[in-house]
């Protein structure tokens, strides 16, 4: 089994916000779309589980580390590889280099499998098995698999109705569309800084799904930005988000 990969990702003007900085959204691209492709490669991809056993990975957070920003129209490489399992959560981890070679970014995800027609984590042993020899790597820096934030102390911003071109295979908004929002709650100010992002976290807490809105909270401090999406069905958050600069 292919343990280990590299890819590549090629930063266009599509990937680029106005002041030539990768956006949160694209930066999301870089680290799922590589663990796509080494889930395709090593037989545990998507569409697979989903044919085959009604299930797919669910991604419950990520984690990034920013060392050098990254350049309008390099060529990233990105190596990822599966690092470790606890109970129903996996780990990944990614190192992502500029087109010279050095260092622009390293990344953790967090992820498990979900079954389609509970709507729950998958406890299925013959799904699980499958997965058992992703063997492990090493943690490339210390990732929170959880943001912890209170988001009732949080000042509201925006409310956002949920529209039907962010619903992915899963019946459920796609994650890349959460960078976008809370890039849309975000000051001019930041929204300005965003190529001096050092770090990026962003968990998952509650699915959103269509017929919904999503209020978002943000606490925006000199360095810092807290940010939480709060969903109008049951008032429970959505997503938790921590965002320092430089």
């Amino acid at each position: 089994m292919e343990l280990e990969k590299n890819y590549n990702f090629r930063v266009d003007t599509g990937a680029q916000n106005e002041n030539h900085a990768l956006t949160l959204s694209a930066l999301q691209r870089v680290i799922v779309t590589s663990s796509e492709e080494h889930l395709k490669n090593i037989g545990l991809d998507v569409p697979r589980l989903m044919k085959e056993y009604g299930v797919s990975w669910i991604l419950l957070s990520l984690c990034v580390n920013i060392v050098d920003p990254i350049r309008s129209g390099e060529l990233l490489s990105i190596r990822t590889w599966h690092t470790n399992k606890k109970g129903l959560y996996y780990r990944r981890d990614f190192e992502i280099r500029h087109e010279d070679g050095t260092l622009a970014a390293e990344a953790a995800t967090f992820s498990s499998i979900f079954d389609m027609e509970s709507r729950r984590l998958c406890t299925n042993e013959k799904v699980l098995e499958l997965v058992e020899e992703l063997g492990e790597g090493k943690e490339l820096f210390d990732a929170n698999p959880r943001v912890r934030i209170k988001p009732e102390e949080l000042p509201s911003v925006m409310t956002q109705n949920v529209m039907p071109s962010w619903i992915d295979a899963l019946g459920h908004v796609n994650n890349f569309r959460y960078g976008d929002l809370i890039t849309d709650a975000l000051s001019d100010e930041k929204r300005a800084k965003i190529g001096n992002l050092c770090r990026f976290e962003l968990g998952f807490t509650g699915e959103l799904r269509l017929g919904e809105s999503v209020e978002l909270k943000l606490l925006d401090e000199e360095n810092t930005v807290i940010a939480a999406g709060i969903r109008s069905s049951d008032g429970k958050p959505a997503f938790l988000s921590k965002l320092v600069f430089n």
